[in-house]
Parts: C-alpha cells; structure tokens; sequence
C-alpha cells in the first residue's frame, strides 16, 4: 500500500476485510519503479508540457496592468483545459512585485502594476501525468537590477540543464547551480533546492537539493527551477522540464527564456 495515498478509514477497512492477510507497505517499491519512464510515458509528458508552452504564450498576449493575480491564474488554467488538460497538476503560484520575493506566493487578489515583476509557476494534468514551467517577466521596461538578477537565475538554471547526465548526483547538480548564484553574491537569496522528479505526481524522487545522493538514470524527468527571492524587493525563477538521456539532458520544455518585457 503507499502511505501517502491511503486515508487512516480505508486502511482500516482493508484491515478488517483481510485479516488473513499481511499488509505491507509499497511505498518504496512504487516511488522507486515510477522513476524511471518509459516510452510511453515520456510522450504523454511531452503532450501537456506543449499545451504548457502554448498557454504560456497565450498569457502573454493576456497580462496587462490592472488585472489580479487570481485572474491570470484562471486564465491560465482555461487555456489549458481548452487543450484538453485534465486539471492544474498544483495550486498555481502568480506573484507579482514584491510578492514575486515569495517562492511559493499563490495567486491573490493583486493587482499588476507597471514595472513590476511577474512571476507564474503553472501546470496542467494529462492522461494523469504533470506539467510544471515557471518564467519571470516584467512589465514595463526593467531596471538594472531586474535585469542582473534575471540573468544571473539563467545562467544557473543553464549550469544545472548542461549538469544533468547518467552517473551525477542530485546534489551534485544541484551544487552546479547554486555555484553561480553564490559567486554572484545571492546565495542567501536561493532558499529551495534546484528542483524534482515529475511525472504522475508534480514533485517525486529523486530530488535536486543539497542533500540527494541519489544517481540519475535516462529515462528520469526532472525539473531545474533556480530562483532568487529578495524580501521587499521581488525574486525571479525560471523552470524547465528534462528528460535525462544516455548522453545528457534534453530540454522538454520550449517556453521561450529570454527576459520577456510586457508594455
């Protein structure tokens, strides 16, 4: 049985309808066989990740000063159930200003401002697999530090995509990125690890963080999600979802990274 998904009345039925019975907990056995994806699974994933992409660029045209965060949330999951997603795969996180300093800031009742921030961290559900894709944009022209601290999250979530391959560690990956933001003198700021396993659930083994050990192996689906998150300021994240292959990462994801200004 998984732990995880068995309510404390449904164990107790089982028990008393199986009494002959041991019950044992597969948990660890499931988590372990769901790591790795087959063929089939890798299309599914693809699927709702290219429905991901297009409600991306559908918001684009959308978002404009004035609208709520919980409007763009809406619109965003409409957009993917238009395609035919089945559900969000998580609560979406839409933060704006100096919300967007909140990793995981869900969508409120703010309303968008010129020359703020935008951060959306989004996903739809598929034939029972999960999508996840974050990017920052800014509306308006951005100021200097927008642009350094946007740059900088590139380039670390780069580090971490050329990272990935068969043999390395989720810390060890996790420790390519977070190389770049430290350097850059934003450690403190980058609080969460570089990102998670997805596939029936959004977040599952193994992880990205500073204290995974496990290897990677192809056919792991991974997401690399850095971010910096500045209290009274705003934070910037940006996520892509990959396929980890024989001869390295392929990036599932085709959401545009470049820093993406709405006047």
């Amino acid at each position: 049985m998984e732990e995880g998904e068995l309510s404390l009345i449904e164990f107790r039925r089982f028990q008393g309808a199986l009494k002959s019975c041991d019950l044992i907990d597969s948990s660890n056995i499931l988590t372990k066989m769901r790591q790795i994806k087959d063929e089939s699974e890798i299309d599914i994933i693809r699927k709702i990740i290219s429905m991901t992409d297009q409600a991306f660029s559908h918001i684009l045209k959308v978002i404009e000063p004035g609208m709520t965060e919980v409007e763009i949330s809406l619109e965003l999951e409409f957009s993917l159930r238009k395609m035919g997603a089945s559900d969000r795969s998580f609560d979406y996180i839409v933060a704006s200003g100096q919300r967007s300093s909140l990793p995981h800031g869900l969508a409120s009742e703010k309303k968008l401002e010129k020359s703020e921030l935008l951060t959306l961290d989004f996903g739809g559900k598929y034939k029972g697999y999960c999508s996840d894709l974050t990017r920052t944009v800014s509306l308006g022209q951005p100021d200097a530090k927008q642009k350094e601290i946007y740059n900088i999250v590139l380039e670390a979530q780069q580090a971490g995509i050329d990272a990935i391959k068969p043999g390395l560690s989720g810390q060890e990956v996790d420790a390519k990125a977070r190389e770049v933001i430290v350097k850059a003198g934003y450690g403190e700021y980058f609080g969460h690890g570089l990102g998670h396993a997805l596939g029936l659930e959004v977040h599952e083994t193994p992880r990205l963080n500073t204290r995974e050990t496990q290897i990677l192996q192809p056919g792991m689906i991974l997401t690399v999600e850095p971010g910096i998150y500045i209290p009274g300021w705003g934070g910037v994240r940006i996520e892509d979802v990959i396929l980890v292959k024989d001869n390295g990462p392929e990036v599932l994801t085709q959401a545009p990274k470049q820093f993406i200004i709405i006047d």
